[in-house]
């Protein structure tokens, strides 16, 4: 099955001190590959957009997103997908891509939103997708504030619904995780895991003639430590995921 991947990408930028001269100094990072290769094991089939490329490439219309049964939105904030070029340097009308996202979902699509940083509300609000077009169609209730919940000790996630399909092979013994976004499931939604027991960690439901699903942490570090990137189960659940969400399964 065909998935595109948006997000996991970011550029890191420092200085240096060195006596009296100061040196800049920047690094890029993409965080996708260990996800897709490991996902990729069971028949996904991913195209890969990075956050840069992200205003630019993510398709369009419905229509171009059609060719894809699954779109998986990770850790990229809203602005991302709102503020093309166009838009933004010549003052063009473009269509609002996560409007037609979510008509893609209603006519059949799957969406996948996963957490971090820069994932639902996000850090001081940032990624603010709880006002965007994109909120009726997610399974979950975003906070309108920095959603994150730090857990440096570590929180296990606790299995709700151990039948279903996602997690069908998936090993019991989940590892920690170091933080994740806080979110409530919404009526009618099927919350599969939940974290600190009130808040929403895997949780699906359709929407129209589609499915969209969260996951609440990181698909990569930090969030998601080697305890997970490394688990047995980590390529096997999420494709399951992506293949329920894509009416595979």
């Amino acid at each position: 099955m065909k998935v595109l991947l948006v997000g996991e990408s970011w550029v890191s930028r420092g200085e240096n001190a060195v006596g009296l001269d100061v040196i800049g100094m920047s690094s890029y990072t993409e965080a996708a590959g260990s996800f897709m290769e490991k996902t990729g094991r069971y028949g996904i089939d991913f195209t890969y957009i990075p956050g840069h490329r992200a205003s630019v490439d993510f398709p369009m219309t419905e229509e171009q997103m059609s060719q894809y049964q699954v779109i998986i939105i990770s850790d990229i904030g809203s602005n991302s997908l709102l503020l093309h070029p166009k838009v933004q340097n010549n003052c063009e009308r473009i269509p609002n891509r996560l409007r037609e996202l979510s008509s893609y979902v209603k006519h059949g699509g799957g969406l996948l939103m996963c957490g971090g940083y820069m994932g639902f509300s996000g850090f001081m609000g940032k990624a603010r997708f709880g006002i965007t077009p994109l909120a009726k169609v997610l399974p979950v209730i975003l906070l309108n504030y920095d959603d994150r919940i730090e857990e440096p000790s570590g929180v296990v996630p606790q299995i709700k619904v151990k039948e279903h399909p996602i997690l069908e092979g998936v090993k019991a013994d989940w590892p920690y995780f170091l933080g994740y976004n806080s979110l409530k499931a919404k009526e009618g939604a099927v919350e599969i895991a939940s974290v600190n027991e009130n808040d929403a960690f895997i949780t699906v439901w359709d929407y129209g003639k589609g499915r969209a699903g969260i996951f609440a942490s990181d698909i990569a570090p930090h969030w998601a430590p080697p305890a997970f990137l490394d688990w047995e189960s980590y390529g096997l659940f999420f494709a399951n995921y992506l293949k329920w969400l894509g009416h595979e399964i």
